[in-house]
């Protein structure tokens, strides 16, 4: 399995049945293609933005948490203490982009692309980043 570092926002998205981010877990806990890693703070964020999920959500407050429950278990969580070294290389890629820092450390750590909708983090990191449509399509092109 190869490592992706999946940021936040594509797992509320999930949570809230936009897109086909919910559908690339699925996808990959049936062909096990990759293991998911984010950084540790990340939960910090999830639980940030439950009020929210849940307000927005159009699942009950139990398929709501099955979702969660399903997409974080696939999900490592990483401590920012194994990975800091790579956050002066990640500051210069991302200039003033400073949310996707840890994101990006993590990728350069473990030498592998990010899962994530942001379009400026795609546009700063053409080669790393990569929205949930070039996931599927690999995931589709799995043997």
């Amino acid at each position: 399995m190869l490592p992706l570092v999946v940021d936040v926002n594509t797992v509320i998205s999930s949570l809230l049945g936009e897109g086909n981010s919910l559908l690339v877990f699925k996808m990959n806990d049936l062909l096990k293609k990759y293991y998911f890693i984010s950084p540790e703070f990340f939960l910090i964020e999830i639980g940030k933005h439950t009020s929210e999920i849940a307000e927005r959500s159009k699942l009950s407050i139990i398929e709501a948490t099955k979702v969660m429950n399903f997409v974080s278990q696939q999900i490592q969580f990483v401590s920012a203490s194994d990975f800091e070294d790579k956050f002066h290389d990640a500051r210069k890629i991302l200039e003033d982009h400073e949310k996707d820092v840890h994101y990006l450390a993590l990728a350069l750590k473990y030498n592998c692309d990010i899962l994530s909708g942001d379009k400026t983090f795609k546009t700063l990191c053409p080669d790393k980043v990569k929205n949930t449509r070039e996931i599927l399509e690999e995931l589709n092109s799995s043997p």
